[in-house]
């Protein structure tokens, strides 16, 4: 894992290839940390992203250090999430479009206004 340090600025930047990581995976993965860092994002070159990651609050090498660690599960895990459901999709589909079919082929109930007849 290859990232770039910067104490004074209590940021800690990555460059990610684009053919390796999905661009939403990545923005997942900074979406998550939001609470802890500003995230900033910007194109380097065709197929690749800068994200850096500045804590909200002075911080040192060991909590950057962890938290580049933590990003890149992070990214793992957005990367495994994208996977699943572009596997999952058709399944998914399928399940949506039956039970569309299902609620509309049953026959809705009339609506009482509550007095008795």
């Amino acid at each position: 894992m290859r990232f770039k340090l910067d104490q004074d600025n209590s940021e800690i930047g990555f460059i990610f290839n684009l053919k390796t990581y999905r661009k939403e995976a990545l923005y997942g993965a900074g979406l998550v940390f939001s609470d802890r860092a500003f995230i900033f994002v910007e194109p380097n070159g065709p197929h690749h992203l800068r994200i850096t990651l500045q804590s909200k609050k002075p911080a040192g090498r060991e909590f950057l250090c962890a938290l580049a660690g933590e990003f890149h599960n992070e990214l793992l895990s957005q990367t495994l999430r994208w996977m699943v459901a572009r596997h999952n999709k058709k399944t998914k589909e399928a399940i949506q479009a039956q039970a569309l079919f299902a609620a509309h082929a049953q026959p809705q109930p009339a609506i009482s206004n509550g007095k008795k007849s």
